[in-house]
């Protein structure tokens, strides 16, 4: 099956708005991007670096497990998906509260839009492997 482009711009779009929304926290998620180290999403660059390759990473994830058989390729996925149904809800309920709660709104979607764009990745693989005729 062929790769569909929409997914891969709307994907490619995803990961810039998630990047832009993790580089621009308001004053205290700055105070907390500083304190806690965050490097990785310190600027615009570097966030869209960290977001892409995080994708790329799943994205690739997904084309390699494409080549297994189609069970092992559909029990991957659907681990996969748990993983990060399991990530965004720890991203979730970290910042329902605390002091990641006063972080912005928009960096907080930002930090919930990553596991999101995972789902994504994992589940058009699913996908394709259930539309995959078997050998």
């Amino acid at each position: 099956m062929k790769p569909h482009l929409s997914f891969y711009l709307i994907l490619m779009v995803l990961v810039i708005v998630d990047a832009w929304l993790l580089a621009h926290p308001n004053l205290l998620g700055k105070l907390g991007v500083l304190f806690f180290k965050y490097d990785m999403i310190k600027t615009f660059p570097r966030a869209l670096a960290t977001v892409g390759i995080t994708t790329i990473l799943g994205v690739a994830i997904t084309f390699f497990a494409k080549k297994m058989s189609k069970q092992v390729a559909l029990m991957l996925m659907l681990v996969l998906i748990l993983l990060s149904l399991g990530l965004f809800i720890n991203t979730f309920l970290k910042f329902s509260s605390g002091t990641y709660a006063m972080t912005g709104v928009g960096f907080k979607t930002g930090a919930l839009l990553m596991p999101i764009i995972l789902v994504l990745v994992f589940g058009n693989g699913l996908y394709e492997t259930m539309l995959r005729k078997r050998p």
